[in-house]
Parts: C-alpha cells; structure tokens; sequence
C-alpha cells in the first residue's frame, strides 16, 4: 500500500493535483505515525512551519483600570477645553504656550 504523489503550482492557486498513484491501485488510509510524514499532511505545519498568528486581545481603555468617574470628568472638561485648537494644543506640547 502507497501514497498518491501530489503536486501543488502558482499557476493553480496552489491546487493539489493527483501526479502518480501506486501501482497495485490500494491507497494507505491510516494515519501518519512519523513526524516528518506527518509534516507533509498538516496544512498549518507546511505552511506556516509550526507557528501561529498571534492574536492579541483588544485593549480596554485607561478608565477602566480603576480610575474612578470625578478623575474622567476631569479628563473630559480638560479636552474639552483644548478642543478645535490643534495649533494652539501643539504650542503647549512644545512648551512654547
């Protein structure tokens, strides 16, 4: 019992074609117990060589990490404040105001 040879091309998009089959027509369907075998069968292992994408989890934003509701009213009144003057908020950055 064989293994059908596959082959995969750009032109394709990557499409497995059926290249050659074994001669006495009876295709081994047991799992792969050997790792470098293995290899060739797990998508995420060939074509990502072993490793995931990170996915990193949404930032919350900074009031939520205890700040109380007094402390963001006094961040909304000092914005409030500054807004609408992007010439005069980069004056006061530059410490120039």
């Amino acid at each position: 019992m064989g293994y059908h040879v596959v082959e995969f091309r750009k032109e394709r998009s990557n499409l497995p074609v059926v290249v050659a089959s074994p001669s006495d027509g009876q295709v081994s369907v047991t799992e792969l117990k050997d790792e470098e075998e293995d290899l060739f069968v797990d998508f995420n292992r060939l074509y990502f060589g072993g490793r995931c994408e990170l996915n990193k989890p949404k930032r919350l934003p900074f009031f939520a990490y205890g700040v109380t509701a007094e402390a963001w009213k006094v961040h909304e009144a000092r914005k409030h404040a500054r807004r609408n003057q992007p010439h005069a908020q980069i004056m006061r950055m530059a410490g120039l105001w």
